[in-house]
């Protein structure tokens, strides 16, 4: 009985440090040279060996914020992977910007297991001007529901979020997930392939370059262990006229109407500050540096912000 109990624990523990290999994360792209491939921490790759060709590269051509971005170029091999640490347990929203250039293709897929074995499809393609016949249109062709048609903005930057649920384990795990602020898989969704089949894992996403005419940027990224509205469309949003602005770690929020209620989380998906009352100064001289998530509410209308102290 001992010996159970023994390889019980262990089995517990190894999953456990599987399930925390990656923590949340922001990633600029603003800390790599240019020109260079980008590899280590939650950037690795299809097993192609990390360089040129393989890696996603640093470049200063387009930057949602910042200098610089990442590129996946036009050489057909090049096989990025951003290894989300192969959770099995809570809350996990993703989140960041991506610019294709006009007529130019872009691709991704999502994973089950990283590092990548033979390769583990949660949702198999998800193509942007497939084949380039179809510029400003994509679709995801392996998910519940496929095949799933969006629409996206062609020279200009775009956001790409997700949440993904694993409060009821990973077999029962739900997602949800928007392009350019449109929701196109609706809260609720299970979170795997068209044929139901659920993944190990979340893992990671694949960016891929499948021929000469792929050219796609990525930009902003912000992984956390909550949710925190970052994936929502935020098509109402828009029109309360919000405004923000951190000065003298004084931050100041406006907007049309009252500002009804205000959260503050940190990168790990911790709240840090709550009112429910009218909020338009917050003093955040106590607040460690870093990144935070500003979720108002605004006359019954959500949206959030990023701030960076």
């Amino acid at each position: 009985m001992k010996k159970n109990y023994f390889l019980v624990a262990l089995f517990a523990f190894a999953m456990l440090s599987m399930n925390a290999q990656i923590d949340p994360f922001e990633d600029d792209m603003e800390d790599y040279p240019v020109g260079q491939p980008i590899i280590g921490g939650w950037w690795t790759d299809w097993g192609c060996g990390g360089g040129a060709g393989c890696a996603i590269i640093a470049d200063g051509t387009y930057a949602n914020d910042g200098s610089q971005s990442g590129l996946i170029p036009g050489d057909g091999t090049t096989d990025a992977v951003l290894d989300l640490g192969n959770k099995i347990f809570d809350i996990w929203s993703l989140e960041f910007h991506m610019y294709i250039p006009a007529g130019k293709e872009g691709y991704f897929n999502l994973q089950g297991e990283v590092p990548i074995g033979a390769g583990e499809w949660i949702v198999g393609n998800l193509y942007f001007n497939q084949d380039g016949l179809a510029p400003g249109t994509g679709v995801i062709d392996d998910a519940v529901g496929a095949p799933v048609n969006f629409t996206y903005p062609e020279d200009t930057w775009f956001r790409v979020a997700m949440e993904v649920n694993i409060e009821n384990g990973i077999s029962l795990a739900e997602w949800s997930f928007s392009i350019a602020n449109e929701l196109v898989i609706p809260e609720g969704t299970p979170f795997t392939s068209a044929d139901g089949t659920p993944p190990t894992s979340l893992g990671g996403i694949d960016f891929w370059s499948g021929n000469t005419n792929h050219e796609f940027y990525l930009d902003s990224f912000i992984y956390v262990d909550d949710e925190v509205d970052i994936i929502l469309s935020m098509e109402d949003f828009s029109a309360t006229g919000f405004r923000s602005a951190l000065s003298n770690n004084i931050l100041t929020l406006q907007a049309n109407e009252e500002i009804s209620k205000v959260s503050i989380y940190n990168m790990l998906g911790q709240e840090v500050y709550n009112s429910s009352t009218n909020t338009s100064s917050i003093n955040m001289s106590s607040y460690a540096n870093g990144t935070y998530i500003v979720k108002v509410n605004i006359a019954g209308t959500e949206g959030s912000v990023k701030i960076v102290k």
